[in-house]
C-alpha cells in the first residue's frame, strides 16, 4: 500500500468519526472514545496491560501468599487455627481500611501516582514484616501492606479500562486478571521451591531467619517490576479530562497515537478533546485543612452512588462482589491448609470432612506430645498448582466467550456451578473429584471479579468510577475476612455446615447477578 493510500484512509476513518455541530463545521472535539478508535489498538495497550496485571499479581502474592506463611510460621509463632485466620485476613482488612480512600484519591488526582505511591510503601512494609519475630506486631505489619496496596486492587482496573475502547474493555481487563491465575500458579511454585531449602540463620535467642521469611520478597517482586513499569507510562487520559485537564489529556493522547501509529493527532484530523465529568475542580485533600470538611466533601462526591439512578445497581453490584471474595479468597486462602490435611491422611474412600476430623485428632496428639508440625505436603503445592492453572484455562477460555454470551449469563452460568460444586464436595469421596469440585468452585467465582470489576466501571460517569470500583472491591474484601474466620471458627466443629453456607451465599449471589442491567 502507497504511502499516498495510507494517509487517504487515515483521513477517511477520521472523517467517519469526526464531530460536527449544527453548521457542519468538525473543529468541535472529539469524545476520547472515538479517538481510542482513531489510533487503534497497539504498543501502549500492550505495556499497560502487562503493568496492570504485575500490580494485580502483586495483590494477589501478598494476600493469598499468606495461605503457605500461615502453615510454614506456625511453629514460630505458636499459632492455632484463630491465630492462622487473623493472620491471613489483616491484610484483607487493611485493604477494606484503605480502599475508599484510594478511590477517592484516585478520583482527585488521578489514577498513576496512586498507583505508584501506594505499590512502594506497600513493597516497603512487606520488607519490613520479614524481620518481625513478634506475632502481633507481624500482623500489624501485613496490615499495613494491605492497607497500602489496595490502592493497586482496585485503582489498576479503572486506570487499565481507561485506555481501551468500550467495546474491548471487557476483553482487556479479563486479560489483565489473567495474572490473577498466573499468580495463583507462582504463588505454589515459588513456595515449593523457597521452602524446600532446610536452612535457619539465628539472629537473636528467639529470633531465627528461616526461608518462609525469604518467601516474602519474592512475592513482592511483580509489584517492584509493575511499578518501574508505571513511571514509563502516562496518566489516563479520561480522568485528566474528567479534571478538566484538556491540555494534558491531548497531549497524552498525541502520545498513545505516536507510539502506536507514529503519527500525531492532527494527522487524524483531531485538534482538541471534548472536557467531560462534572469534577469541580477543586482539590479539597489540598485546600483543606479541616478534617472534618475533608470528610464532608469526600461524603459529597460520593454520594451520587447512593442515589438514582446509581443506588440499586451499585448496591447489588457491592454484594455480589462480596459473595465472590467470601468464596474464591476465604475458601482459597484455606485451599493449601485443606490440601495439606489431605494430602498428609490416607483419604481413600473418605469425604474432605471426614479428612478433617481425622487431622483434629492427630493435632490433638501432637499437642500432647508437645509436636509442632510446620511441614507442607506436596500434595499441597501440586493441587493449588492446578488451581492456578484452571484459573489460567479459565481467563483464556474467559475471554474467547465473554462478548458472545455477555457479562450476566457469564457471572450467573459461573456461580450457579460453582455452588453446586461446593455443595458436592459435602459427599464425594475420590480424591480426583475433589480436587475437580475444588477447583471450580474457586475459580468461577474468582473469574467473575474481573467481569464485575468491568461491569462497575461501566455503570457509572468518569469521575465515580475510582470510587465505585474502589468500595465495590472493598466490601468485597470484607467477604474475604468473613470466609476466612468463618471456617477458621467453624470448619474443625461443624465441616459440613461451612460447606454448605459458602454454597448458599454464591446461589444467592448468581440469583441476584440476573436483576443488574450488564
Amino acid at each position: 500500500m502507497s504511502s499516498e493510500q495510507s494517509q487517504q484512509d487515515v483521513e477517511a476513518k477520521a472523517n467517519t468519526v469526526a464531530p460536527k455541530n449544527e453548521s457542519g463545521d468538525r473543529s468541535a472535539g472529539h469524545d476520547y472514545e472515538d479517538v481510542l478508535q482513531l489510533i487503534g489498538f497497539g504498543r501502549v495497550q500492550w505495556i499497560v496491560l502487562l503493568a496492570a496485571g504485575l500490580l494485580l499479581m502483586m495483590v494477589i502474592n501478598e494476600t493469598m501468599g499468606m495461605s503457605y506463611i500461615t502453615i510454614v510460621s506456625q511453629c514460630d509463632f505458636e499459632m492455632n487455627s484463630k491465630d492462622k485466620a487473623i493472620m491471613s485476613a489483616a491484610s484483607f482488612i487493611g485493604i477494606f481500611c484503605s480502599s475508599y480512600f484510594w478511590g477517592y484519591l484516585s478520583d482527585t488526582i488521578g489514577r498513576r501516582p496512586v498507583l505508584i505511591y501506594t505499590t512502594i510503601a506497600g513493597n516497603v512494609l512487606s520488607v519490613c514484616s520479614i524481620f518481625i519475630p513478634n506475632y502481633w506486631f507481624y500482623v500489624f505489619l501485613r496490615f499495613g501492606v494491605g492497607f497500602f496496596i489496595a490502592g493497586a486492587s482496585s485503582t489498576t482496573y479503572a486506570y487499565l479500562g481507561e485506555f481501551f475502547t468500550p467495546r474491548h474493555r471487557p476483553i482487556a481487563i479479563n486479560y489483565a486478571s489473567l495474572f490473577v491465575g498466573i499468580s495463583t500458579v507462582y504463588v505454589p511454585a515459588i513456595a515449593w521451591l523457597v521452602l524446600s531449602m532446610d536452612w535457619s540463620i539465628s539472629v537473636t535467642d528467639d529470633f531465627a531467619f528461616r526461608p518462609w521469611r525469604l518467601l516474602t520478597i519474592c512475592y513482592m517482586l511483580p509489584g517492584v517490576i509493575g511499578t518501574i513499569m508505571l513511571w514509563t507510562l502516562p496518566e489516563s487520559p479520561k480522568i485528566l479530562l474528567s479534571l478538566h485537564k484538556t491540555e494534558e489529556a491531548f497531549s497524552v493522547a498525541d502520545w498513545i497515537a505516536v507510539k502506536n501509529s507514529g503519527k500525531h493527532l492532527h494527522e487524524f484530523k483531531v485538534q482538541k478533546l471534548k472536557t467531560e465529568g462534572c469534577s469541580d475542580g477543586e482539590n479539597i485533600l489540598l485546600i483543606s485543612k479541616s478534617a472534618s470538611a475533608t470528610i464532608k466533601k469526600m461524603w459529597k462526591e460520593t454520594l451520587p452512588l447512593l442515589k438514582r439512578p446509581h443506588l440499586v445497581n451499585f448496591v447489588i453490584s457491592c454484594t455480589i462482589m462480596c459473595g465472590l471474595f467470601f468464596s474464591s479468597s476465604g475458601m482459597g486462602l484455606w485451599y493449601p491448609e485443606i490440601q495439606n490435611r489431605l494430602g498428609s491422611a490416607d483419604s481413600d474412600n473418605l469425604t474432605v470432612c471426614n479428612v478433617i476430623d481425622a487431622s483434629i485428632d492427630q493435632m490433638q496428639a501432637n499437642q500432647t506430645n508437645k509436636v509442632c508440625d510446620d511441614h507442607i505436603n506436596t500434595k499441597s503445592y501440586v493441587d493449588t498448582i492446578t488451581y492456578g492453572t484452571a484459573l489460567i484455562v479459565g481467563y483464556i477460555l474467559m475471554g474467547l466467550v465473554i462478548n458472545k454470551i455477555g457479562r450476566k449469563a457469564s457471572i450467573f452460568l459461573g456461580l450457579t456451578f460453582a455452588g453446586a460444586c461446593a455443595l458436592a464436595l459435602i459427599w464425594i469421596k475420590d480424591d480426583v473429584a475433589i480436587v475437580i469440585a475444588f477447583c471450580l468452585y474457586l475459580v468461577l467465582p474468582g473469574l467473575c471479579i474481573s467481569i464485575l470489576s468491568g461491569a462497575v466501571v461501566d455503570l457509572v460517569p468518569t469521575h465515580l468510577r475510582g470510587k465505585a470500583v474502589c468500595i465495590c472491591l472493598m466490601l468485597g474484601r470484607t467477604g474475604s475476612v468473613f470466609g476466612s474466620n468463618i471456617i477458621g471458627v467453624l470448619l474443625d466443629a461443624y465441616c459440613t455446615a461451612t460447606f454448605g453456607v459458602f454454597s448458599g451465599f454464591v446461589l444467592l449471589c448468581a440469583l441476584l447477578t440476573l436483576i443488574l442491567p450488564i
